[in-house]
């Protein structure tokens, strides 16, 4: 199961879709601190299908429960991460 944290994305103007297809077409998968409930998380930096390069980070809240807490245009520091990935 995924859940988003639909605040973020609404103020990134980024769509679910857009989130899923940045995860799945993601070539850098930088591991984040852990969260203060002390999860795993992973920021994922890939283009959508219309192109658009977004950094989208994940909570692993449990084995079966992933929760995107963060989507946007990638940064620059993102960006450089992705280009040398490539």
């Amino acid at each position: 199961m995924i859940t988003y944290q639909q605040e973020n994305l609404t103020k990134h103007d980024v769509t679910v879709e857009e989130a899923d297809e940045a995860i799945s077409n993601s070539l850098v998968a930088v591991e984040l601190p852990l969260s203060a409930r002390l999860n795993n998380r992973i920021m994922f930096v890939g283009f959508t299908m219309e192109g658009r390069l977004l950094e989208v980070g994940v909570e692993y809240l449990t084995d079966e429960h992933e929760h995107v807490f963060h989507a946007m245009d990638a940064t620059k520091e993102y960006r450089k991460l992705f280009a040398k990935s490539i």
